[in-house]
This record gives structure tokens, C-alpha cells and sequence, in this order.
């Protein structure tokens, strides 16, 4: 007998396949379980692939902003490690260079409680551990951890189960501290080498005059703007070429691409910290919210991050899903003070003074 199966009744299933609390809620943590798991089958592939295919098996079960989703879901994916993003890849046609997504290696990083920090995918199972582990993996957002148990030499457990060791500071390696000013300073100054570019098509426009709580309102069109912007622009294949431009009449009259050659960090990673530093510079510093509720502080981000600083506050502190905010953290009193310290010296960001 065939029966017409109702949205949430395949949604919990799909929970339950991925190891996941049955429910019929799609939340961050079931979009990341469900992208890894594709992402086991499609990598290598494109950003957009794997967006898609998501996106199109979730037909008639998600919400309108549910393509919104998946892609923060996919960037924090790349920003935590479980997959990783190349730009400049070269498949059949050697004219064709493009950005592709490749699944990482199971793999851990240890903190010094001894938790470990899961990472990486197995193409033919939801989760790279056997059964006995799965039951003991804590999942937050886009984040696994396995705690161990007492007398347990986790390190050693896992490694024998082929999961690679990663050192806490290769892992959590990020840019050197420098002032806003400075940062902005070079750019500009390599913006100013550039010979004058010619007509850039579909060019999106990251207008810091807008309000830096609202960060998709802040992309528009370059429209008749003028002064040096951080600029977007899609191409044929992978994810969207980011850079710093200089416009005329919303004309860009100077452009350099992010990220410049020989970088380690990508392209999305370095505009949005030079965007922070744009607005620091403005007077008008993007915010975070701080809340304290007994032995734990709330930190809420309300624009994107680098991946870097991505994966320290999600190391360091624990990943909720967020209310009204983009991102979300907790930490103890004493985590909390030494990461606010961070994000003032890495990213320029100030505490919101109405949630102090």
C-alpha cells in the first residue's frame, strides 16, 4: 500500500539515518549532518553543487530561507575543517580555473581537557567513528566532540581508528595582530598599483554606511557609488571571486582579487576582516553581544567571521544554534574575557554597550 508521507515524518527519518535526535526539526546541526553526508558522495565539487543538491532533495520540507542556510551551513563547514576549499583548480578544461570543495580526512584535535574535536568525513558513513563512539558524540551546530572516559587515552583510541592527530596550533594558526589602520593602509596601497580595470559585470558591493547588524542588507548594487568598496562578483564555475575595489559612478575603475597570490587564507576570510577594519576606522565598529547568565557568558556575532576565528571560539568556547545573531558562543567567565580580547585585537570588533 502507498501512503503520502508527510514533510516532518521525512524529516525525522532523515534525522534518524543521520544519527541525529528524531524530530521534524531542520536546524543546524541536521543541515550540517545532512552536507556532510553529501558532501561524502559529490566531493570534489563546487560550492554551488553541493548547495544545490541540497537545496533540491529538501523540496517541499524547508522553509524560503532554507538556501540561505545551507550556504552558512557550507562556510562553516570550510571555516571548522570538515571541508576543505581550493581556489584555482583546474578539472578537464585547463582554461577553467575554479573554486572546489573537497571533503578532509577523518581527523581530531585534542583541547587539554582531553576532549576531542572531530573533523572530517567518511564517504560511506555519516559519522568517521564505529557505532560505540557515535554514541557518545556531542553535536552543536556544525561542531563534534567526544569526551573521554575516565582513564581513557582517547588520543590513542582514536588514532588506531585511522583518524588523523592535528596540533592544536597548526590547527588554530591565524594572522598576525595588526593595527586597522595599517591593515586598510595596504590594501589601499595595492589598490593604487593596479593599471585601471575594464568593465566588471554583476558586481555586488559591501556598502559599509549600512548598518553592520543586518549583513545582507549591507551587499547592493555598485549603483552610482563612489570610494573604495569590498566587492563580490560570481564566476562560471565555483564560489564567487571576492576583491577591493576602487569606483568611479559605480564604475570600478581599480580592482584587486582576494586572495592575493601566495596567501593561505581565502579570499571571504580576508574581505570580511577588511571590512571590520573599515568600520573601526569609520567610528562605526561592528558589535558583538555580550550576555552573562551565571557561570557562562553568551557571545553573539551578527556578521560573518574568518574561518580562523571560527574555529578558535567553537574550540575554545561551545557553538549554539543562534537567536537573532549569525553566530553564537559560550564560554566561562574567564574563556569569555581572554576571546572578547580577540576579537578586539584580530577583528576590531567593540561590545554592544546596550548589553553590557
Amino acid at each position: 500500500m502507498i501512503e503520502l508521507a508527510k514533510a516532518e515524518d521525512v524529516v525525522r527519518a532523515a534525522r534518524t539515518n543521520l544519527g541525529l535526535e528524531a524530530s521534524a526539526t531542520i536546524d543546524g546541526e541536521y543541515i550540517a549532518a545532512g552536507l556532510r553526508r553529501l558532501a561524502g558522495f559529490l566531493c570534489p565539487c563546487s560550492p554551488k553543487t553541493l548547495l544545490g543538491s541540497m537545496v533540491e532533495s529538501h523540496r517541499g520540507l524547508a522553509g524560503d530561507d532554507f538556501a540561505d542556510r545551507v550556504e552558512e551551513a557550507i562556510d562553516a563547514l570550510v571555516a571548522i575543517g570538515d571541508l576543505l576549499e581550493l581556489s584555482d583548480v583546474t578539472t578537464l578544461d585547463e582554461t577553467v580555473k575554479s573554486t572546489w570543495l573537497f571533503a578532509a580526512p577523518p581527523s581530531f584535535v585534542l583541547r587539554a581537557s582531553g576532549t576531542a574535536f572531530l573533523l572530517g568525513l567518511a564517504p560511506d558513513e555519516a559519522t568517521p567513528v564505529p557505532v560505540d563512539l557515535q554514541r557518545r558524540l556531542r553535536t552543536r551546530g556544525t561542531t563534534r566532540t567526544i569526551d573521554p572516559s575516565p582513564g581513557e587515552d582517547l588520543e590513542t583510541l582514536l588514532t588506531g581508528l585511522g583518524l588523523r592527530h592535528l596540533s592544536m596550533e597548526n590547527w588554530l594558526r591565524h594572522p598576525k595582530q595588526e593595527a586597522a589602520r595599517a591593515l586598510v593602509a595596504s590594501l589601499d596601497s595595492l589598490l593604487d598599483r593596479q593599471t585601471r580595470s575594464g568593465e566588471v559585470a554583476d558586481l555586488r558591493v559591501l556598502d559599509g554606511r549600512r548598518p553592520s547588524r543586518r549583513y545582507r542588507a549591507r551587499w547592493c548594487e555598485p549603483g552610482t557609488l563612489n570610494g573604495r568598496y569590498i566587492v563580490r562578483r560570481p564566476q562560471a564555475y565555483g564560489a564567487d571571486l571576492w576583491g577591493y575595489a576602487e569606483l568611479a559612478n559605480g564604475a570600478a575603475v581599480r580592482l584587486i582579487d582576494f586572495p592575493p597570490a601566495g596567501s593561505r587564507w581565502r579570499g571571504c576570510d580576508i574581505a570580511w576582516r577588511a571590512q571590520m577594519a573599515v568600520d573601526a576606522l569609520s567610528g562605526d565598529c561592528q558589535l558583538y553581544r555580550r550576555q552573562a547568565s551565571g557561570d557562562a557568558v553568551t557571545i553573539d556575532l551578527f556578521s560573518p567571521i574568518p574561518d580562523w576565528a571560527r574555529r578558535r571560539l567553537a574550540f575554545v568556547g561551545e557553538e549554539l544554534e543562534p537567536e537573532s545573531s549569525l553566530l553564537s558562543y559560550r564560554f566561562s567567565p574567564a574563556e569569555a574575557a581572554t576571546e572578547e580580547q580577540f576579537l578586539r585585537d584580530f577583528l576590531f570588533l567593540q561590545s554592544d554597550p546596550a548589553w553590557k
